[in-house]
């Protein structure tokens, strides 16, 4: 039928909205809902993301124009106040359920045998807030600001796990309850240095490398000779914590390399004693992608802007950027596995209502004719 050839139609087609419905009810989250169903308010702060509304009246506006089209797809008119007392008050965790179903499709349509790969990036990125709109997100004195602590896989290109808190819990703390596995290898900054993450990995077969902080004690056991362009020092280490005896009679490796781009000095910390040197400042180089795409979503979803000025509005938001990413992964591995994500985001808005297939919608267009002879002639 007509109506569900719209390309928001056919985006919304990859999220299997029986399992969806099977979730709401199993947590009862559409329960006492009279209009707007969780399904429902899916679509409506997908739209959200897909058309880049920046305020819930400028959505609601949106949603309104495009009622018609809309309405096949199970949203019926939405009014302002009933979207945002859903954003308020609806449970999460629905919509986290859906986030990890898409992340397994994108593993299978990726041919990954799972999500969980041989090495993961972990950090953290802030996003500021008014402290008088979101006093709940306290975080410096004249400033609020929620946190996204992300794990993220280099080799599905995707985020597999995120936690949201307010921007005062730090790194080490939020990430420390993480479900670890053995035989992958995190990679990470300075600031998830703590004893107690250290020992966890170790003691659970993991891998590590991270970045030293300048004060944390050591003695050197053995000097290796350095190996590689860039590689100053590889030394075998026993470190030393102050309170507690962490990693004690641990034997770990600390690597000293030098990036010739800005010449500065990099300290490795790390109980990979395997690997080159070389292979540990390159795997830590690949703790740039997670900085990149926390940049991208930042510049082409709506997470610097908010729909709500709750907790609970603000998490679902950040998790509604979330599956938007990994849905447009998902039609980039499926459609346009040649185009840039932010070229397959910016076609995806600007034909959203429209009715013609995914694939004309990436379609290169025709080779125009060369007008020069023409031109000319008229010029004569």
């Amino acid at each position: 039928m007509a109506h569900s050839n719209t390309v928001l139609a056919q985006r919304l087609n990859i999220i299997p909205r029986h399992q969806f419905q099977k979730t709401v009810d199993q947590y009862q989250a559409d329960k006492r809902t009279r209009t707007l169903s969780c399904w429902g308010q899916l679509v409506a702060l997908l739209v959200g993301q897909l058309s880049g509304a920046s305020s819930l009246r400028g959505l609601v506006e949106q949603l309104d124009v495009q009622s018609r089209r809309l309405y096949h797809l199970g949203l019926k008119p939405v009014r302002k106040s009933t979207l945002a007392d859903a954003n308020q008050k609806r449970s999460t965790r629905v919509y986290y359920m859906l986030f990890f179903r898409l992340l397994s499709r994108l593993a299978r349509q990726k041919g990954l045998r799972e999500v969980i790969t041989q090495v993961q990036l972990i950090d953290s990125t802030t996003i500021s807030l008014c402290q008088s709109r979101y006093q709940w997100a306290h975080f410096r004195k004249n400033k609020s600001g929620v946190k996204i602590h992300t794990v993220y896989d280099p080799n599905a290109d995707t985020p597999i796990y995120f936690e949201i808190t307010d921007a005062r819990v730090s790194d080490g703390r939020a990430i420390s309850q993480l479900s670890v596995f053995k035989g992958t290898t995190y990679v990470f900054d300075r600031a998830y240095n703590a004893g107690a993450w250290l020992e966890k990995l170790v003691n659970e077969g993991c891998l590590f490398v991270g970045r030293m902080k300048k004060d944390m004690n050591y003695k050197v056991t053995k000097s290796l000779p350095p190996k590689g362009v860039g590689v100053v020092r590889d030394e075998k280490i026993e470190v030393c914590y102050k309170t507690r005896s962490y990693l004690k009679g641990r034997t770990l490796r600390r690597v000293v390399f030098h990036r010739q781009q800005d010449d500065k000095e990099l300290v490795f910390i790390t109980n990979d004693l395997k690997r080159s040197a070389l292979a540990i400042a390159d795997l830590y180089k690949q703790r740039w992608q997670i900085e990149l795409f926390f940049k991208w979503i930042k510049q082409n979803l709506k997470i610097k802007q908010f729909y709500g000025t709750s907790e609970n509005a603000v998490k679902l938001q950040v998790l509604v950027v979330m599956i938007s990413y990994v849905l447009l992964r998902l039609i980039q591995q499926g459609v346009a596995p040649e185009r840039r994500l932010g070229n397959v985001s910016i076609r995806l808005g600007s034909v959203l209502m429209q009715r013609m297939p995914l694939l004309e919608v990436f379609r290169k267009p025709p080779d125009l004719p060369d007008d020069t002879g023409q031109l000319g002639l008229g010029f004569g």
